[in-house]
């Protein structure tokens, strides 16, 4: 087992977040946000691609033009997403801001540091929080060197009642234990590196695998996406409940509701638990909460990684021009967008601030 490694992160954590006097309180915040909600739909009738970027704090965010159910405003940028009600309702489990970190900011800050800026934001923002409780709770580990699907149909016992597999060129990506519609918990084992290529998204794994020693070309996603009804019943409400208990919510996970075995017995229930899985369920006894690759690297190697399609299309271009150097095809180039941007009503220095603004959680860049 010494060619095993195994990476463990919070993926994807979502949050429901009560405010004190909550219609009061938000009153100011509320009407600007929907008059910007309802100048971006007035705009996106006539130029359909147009961002709406409000800064609210020191943090940069796209308001979209929909709501969704129960929530007027939906705020987003690449590290978290806002929902926001306009009015409180009196549902139970009903709460006026959902918040949904999402992987860029979990791998980049780690979830301690993550939460602390979103709370502070949120307080700052739309008055102090009396209530958090933690609806969706995504923990995956990052392995090399498990093989997890051979003869997958009868090496895993457990808790969960449907079991389905994925394929991409016959061979399989992906086998699901569990409904993703259920309350309680919903797994997914997959080819990460497959996905990475498939999508051309997030290439900056590629550097964490390298410094953790996973083979990059073979790296499988253990991945539980935990409900908040499995949270409810073992009392874990806040993220400091999932920060103190991950290891419990894990070992759960890998012993009871989930379990790779040997076919050591006809008897499922006699056989023994595959040795690699041990090292599995051990995935977050030492987890320390911090992050393992800073935001502006995540960047700068996703931006190398476009360079690949911005050569084929600025070849393409140049063909048509039947243009062979390439500094004047950049001249050319440069004179086209500016009437494309021309015709937009805006120029390259608003468009790459709106694109860094989503990117990043506060800031745009001046030029000056």
């Amino acid at each position: 087992m010494e060619n095993i490694k195994i990476l463990p992160n919070i993926d994807t954590i979502c949050i429901l977040i009560d405010i004190e006097n909550y219609e009061e309180n938000t009153r100011d915040i509320m009407e600007y946000l929907l008059n910007e909600k309802e100048k971006t739909k007035e705009i996106q009738l006539t130029t359909p691609n147009y961002s709406n970027i409000l800064t609210i704090n020191n943090m940069d965010f796209s308001i979209l033009s929909n709501g969704k159910k129960g929530y007027a405003i939906l705020l987003k940028n690449d590290s978290f997403e806002v929902d926001v009600a306009q009015y409180k309702s009196k549902l139970q489990n009903f709460a006026p801001i959902q918040i949904r970190i999402s992987s860029n900011m979990l791998w980049s800050e780690g979830i301690v540091d993550s939460w602390s800026l979103i709370y502070n934001w949120v307080v700052e923002t739309f008055g102090n929080i009396i209530s958090e409780k933690v609806c969706r709770l995504d923990l995956c580990t990052h392995i090399s060197g498990i093989d997890f699907i051979t003869n997958y149909e009868n090496n895993y016992k457990g808790d969960f009642k449907k079991r389905q597999t994925f394929y991409t060129n016959s061979k399989i990506n992906c086998i699901t234990f569990g409904s993703r519609k259920g309350k309680n918990i919903y797994c997914r084992i997959y080819n990460k590196s497959l996905e990475i290529l498939e999508t051309h998204k997030k290439f900056w794994f590629y550097e964490i695998w390298k410094n953790n020693n996973l083979d990059i070309e073979n790296v499988w996603n253990l991945e539980f996406e935990i409900k908040s009804e499995f949270l409810r019943q073992f009392n874990i409400n806040t993220v400091n409940d999932v920060i103190l208990y991950i290891n419990d919510i894990w070992k759960y996970c890998t012993t009871k509701w989930l379990i790779k075995i040997d076919r050591t017995n006809i008897r499922v229930e006699r056989c023994n638990i595959n040795s690699e899985w041990l090292e599995v369920q051990n995935a977050y006894s030492s987890f320390l909460s911090v992050g393992l690759i800073k935001k502006q690297k995540q960047l700068e190697i996703d931006a190398k990684n476009l360079i690949p399609n911005i050569a084929g299309c600025i070849t393409s271009y140049s063909a048509r021009k039947k243009e062979t150097n390439i500094d004047n095809a950049f001249s050319q180039l440069s004179k086209d967008m500016q009437v494309y941007f021309d015709n937009k009503n805006t120029d390259f220095s608003n468009a790459v601030n709106k694109k860094m603004a989503i990117l990043n959680e506060s800031g745009v860049v001046n030029n000056e």
